[in-house]
């Protein structure tokens, strides 16, 4: 089962990585311990030892929706297309443009499963409480909320500078769990 405060992993099993891209998926504007929940409700629903996207490539996209729709996780139209566009992608070799083109993965969701599945690896997952965590430490600026693709790119290095000073024995993945820790209350 996916442990939110425990995210980061760089040797994930194919099943293990095809569980936290759905938890990925899953938990873009839901709360974490949500989305974790549907992941593991959903794995016991096809099975925990198999890996859940491979084995969603047998179903139509009805029936796809009709797995969601059963584990009520929300938003079924958007995860329905994100999980049918992610059977044509290689989750452990996928750029961020080949994740972000998977319909309905925007660039928060794609480096959040970069940077917790891959290691060395440098992008910002911006959410509220990195937002938030840069507003605290000199950028008043800052938005509250994800910033859109547009501007993504131009938080994403502010964070990605100020976390080089305030963590600097610590990855972007390390800083990241830190931060969303303090700043979420877990």
């Amino acid at each position: 089962m996916i442990n939110p405060t425990f995210i980061t992993c760089f040797d994930r099993t194919t099943r293990e990585l095809e569980e936290f891209w759905l938890f990925c998926l899953f938990v873009a504007g839901k709360n974490s311990d949500f989305a974790a929940n549907k992941v593991h409700l959903l794995m016991n629903k096809i099975g925990s030892e198999v890996e859940p996207i491979t084995h969603m490539r047998c179903l139509t996209a009805q029936g796809i929706e009709d797995l969601l729709r059963g584990c009520r996780v929300g938003q079924y139209g958007r995860l329905t297309k994100a999980i049918l566009g992610t059977m044509g992608v290689d989750l452990r070799t996928a750029t961020l443009d080949e994740l972000m083109a998977i319909h309905g993965v925007g660039p928060k969701t794609a480096r959040f499963f970069l940077v917790h599945s891959r290691a060395n690896c440098n992008h910002a997952v911006l959410d509220v409480h990195i937002l938030k965590f840069l507003r605290d430490n000199g950028y008043p600026h800052a938005p509250k909320q994800t910033p859109p693709a547009g501007h993504y790119a131009t938080w994403e290095k502010v964070f990605i500078h100020v976390c080089t000073m305030k963590f600097p024995h610590r990855s972007i993945a390390e800083a990241d769990l830190k931060i969303w820790t303090l700043y979420s209350g877990r």
